[in-house]
């Protein structure tokens, strides 16, 4: 760690300061005035400044608290919060009178001088701080990846022979321990009117093998949803809700109406699809469904209403998009029950419904 020390007495830079800080192998720079800070500031970059609060604006200067609270507005004028500051003062009863100012231009903590040789030392108040700092720039972080997600509003469930995808994202592996890859080929089952099945852990239980006490299933489901969201937040960018794919109600755990299920061969052809609805937000609430094809889908339905023989690497030479992108964009229209794939001849080809 990189450290700032702005202290115009010598004898306790050197005798208690350098101490402090070089045992556990911190560096650190010394400035005695607001003038030498200004220009180590300028030239570097720390990971905490240790400001004595009275200090001289220049060298051979008076010392005056004033000056340190300058200094202070100049540190957070240019470094902003991402350099914690701490305190340093022999006029600690003066600093307490100054203290809502300061918080608000912005402390991280204080300590009075002459330091105290045990209880909350200086050491104690540096480890307290740089804490309290790691903890503030991970709720920014968190913060700043929330704000930058968008909202998940459905998208397609492809089931391969060996894998499941969710929008393009592997969420499940055949090979992998554990019962997602059952649970989620159970829940793609649909009822007589095409809408996904609800099923209880009492009854979800026993499609499975081996099958698992209740707790297991429920924490099982609870992996899954998990594993969901966090590749949902950390590969697309969207903002996944626990429930958002796997729901629950006085029924049983289902899956959402806005996904779309397709079904996908070992040459990754489409042979099949789910409840061939897929629901928007807004559905999702109680609305109705509407439709609404991008541009790409509405010129493969213009292809394919000119009888033209129409195949995914169709797709993907016009708009120059990958594999998985074409797949999303005809599994789709597939699952709104516009198009279907005829395997009449090989390689085989899209075609209206």
């Amino acid at each position: 760690m990189k450290v700032l020390v702005v202290e115009d007495d010598r004898k306790i830079k050197i005798e208690t300061i350098d101490d402090c800080l070089e045992s556990p192998g911190h560096v650190s720079d010394w400035a005695q005035n607001q003038q030498e800070a200004n220009g180590l500031l300028v030239a570097n970059n720390y990971d905490l400044i240790l400001l004595d609060l009275q200090i001289p604006s220049r060298p051979g200067g008076k010392d005056s608290p004033e000056f340190g609270k300058n200094l202070l507005k100049q540190i957070r004028a240019r470094k902003g919060r991402d350099v914690p500051v701490i305190l340093m003062t022999a006029q600690y009863q003066h600093c307490v009178d100054l203290m809502i100012e300061l918080q608000d231009i912005g402390i991280d903590g204080s300590i009075a001088k002459p330091f105290p040789t045990s209880g909350r030392t200086l050491a104690v108040v540096i480890e307290e701080v740089m804490e309290k700092h790691r903890r503030f720039r991970r709720a920014a972080k968190a913060k700043d990846q929330t704000e930058s997600l968008t909202t998940f509003a459905g998208g397609v469930l492809a089931y391969h022979p060996r894998r499941i995808e969710l929008c393009g994202e592997t969420i499940a592996e055949k090979s992998r321990r554990g019962y997602a890859w059952q649970i989620l080929h159970v829940l793609r089952e649909t009822n007589d009117k095409g809408k996904y099945i609800h099923l209880g852990s009492q009854r979800l239980a026993p499609k499975l093998d081996p099958k698992p006490m209740q707790n297991t299933l429920i924490r099982s489901i609870c992996s899954l949803r998990s594993r969901i969201r966090k590749l949902m937040r950390n590969h697309l960018g969207q903002d996944c809700g626990q429930e958002d794919i796997i729901g629950n109600d006085d029924h049983g755990y289902y899956l959402l109406d806005w996904l779309i299920t397709e079904v996908y061969d070992e040459a990754g052809t489409l042979v099949g699809g789910g409840n061939g609805v897929a629901k928007s937000a807004h559905a999702k609430q109680g609305g109705e469904p509407a439709q609404q094809f991008s541009e790409k889908q509405r010129w493969v339905l213009a292809q394919l209403a000119s009888e033209v023989n129409l195949t995914r690497r169709d797709v993907e030479t016009e708009f120059h998009i990958s594999e998985r992108t074409a797949k999303r964009v005809l599994g789709e229209l597939s699952g709104a029950g516009m198009i279907e794939f005829d395997r009449s001849e090989s390689p085989g080809f899209y075609r209206l419904k």
